[in-house]
Order: C-alpha cells, then sequence, then structure tokens
C-alpha cells in the first residue's frame, strides 16, 4: 500500500473539502428552486440581484488574493471560489430572466460573457497567470458594470 506523503494529504483533504462544499450549495441551490410550489409565483428582488453582484465580487477579491499567495496549497480553494463565481453568475442569469426583455437586454450579453469565461473553470490550463490580470481589469469591471445596470432595474419582478 503507497504512503501519502504529510504534504499531499493536507492537499487531498483540502480538495475533498472544497469539491463537498461545492456540490452541497448547488444542491442547497438546486433544492431551494425546485421546491418553490406549483402556483406560487417568484418575487425576484432587485435587492437579491445586487447581493449575488456583491457576492461575485467578494469571491474575485479572494480568488485575487489566493493567485497572487504562492503556496503549494491553494489549488482546491481556487477551484472552490472560482465554481462559486460560476455558480452565482448561472443564478443571477436565471433570476433576472423574470424581469422584462427592454429591461434587461443591455445586461444579458455582459451576464453571458462572464457566464462563457467562467464556465471555464475545471480546465487547469484556466489558472495561468493570465487570470489574475483578467480578473483585475475585465472581470471586475463587467461586475461593476452589471450591477450598475441592475440598479436600473425596477424593486421586483414575479414570473
Amino acid at each position: 500500500m503507497a504512503k501519502l506523503d504529510p504534504e499531499d494529504l493536507i492537499e487531498f483533504t483540502a480538495a475533498a473539502a472544497a469539491a463537498t462544499l461545492t456540490t452541497s450549495r448547488k444542491f442547497i441551490r438546486n433544492y431551494n428552486y425546485y421546491k418553490q410550489q406549483a402556483g406560487q409565483p417568484e418575487v425576484i428582488r432587485k435587492s437579491d440581484l445586487l447581493m449575488l453582484c456583491h457576492k461575485i465580487r467578494l469571491d474575485l477579491f479572494g480568488l485575487q488574493n489566493l493567485l497572487e499567495d504562492e503556496t503549494k496549497h491553494r489549488s482546491p480553494f481556487v477551484v472552490t471560489l472560482a465554481s462559486q463565481i460560476n455558480d452565482a453568475l448561472e443564478e443571477l442569469h436565471r433570476k433576472i430572466l423574470f424581469f422584462e426583455p427592454d429591461q434587461i437586454e443591455s445586461i444579458i450579453p455582459v451576464i453571458d460573457r462572464q457566464r462563457q469565461f467562467w464556465s471555464r473553470y475545471t480546465n487547469e490550463q484556466f489558472y495561468s497567470e493570465q487570470l489574475s490580470s483578467d480578473i483585475e481589469h475585465s472581470v471586475s469591471s463587467d461586475v461593476l458594470n452589471i450591477q450598475s445596470l441592475i440598479q436600473k432595474l425596477p424593486e421586483s419582478a414575479t414570473l
């Protein structure tokens, strides 16, 4: 039986914890989405969308800090944060569709561009040195743009 180096054991443990956390959050989100009872309309509030943008910005900040850290044991946490960003963008896209088309036509392309970018988070090449620069320049500005466009939406929308 092969023995694990203590440093590798820490890496495997962190990866397992990160995968569990990511999967659990997806299950919780999907459960909450599908438990909506038939006949009861779902109300999406602008404040909920702004909170998602805030969460994305915090995760971007955390990811940026981890990418600048050169320690070996950061990869599971980098992937976890990238997954959270991807999931938040998916949720933001789903919820924003409750609003009228003419109200969201300028937001959807920006969200879709970011969804396409973050959908590659499972690819090892995604985490190149360029990622930190992308976050600092184009990604952060897109998220701020999304946030400012959401500010212009009505207070709520109902399906």
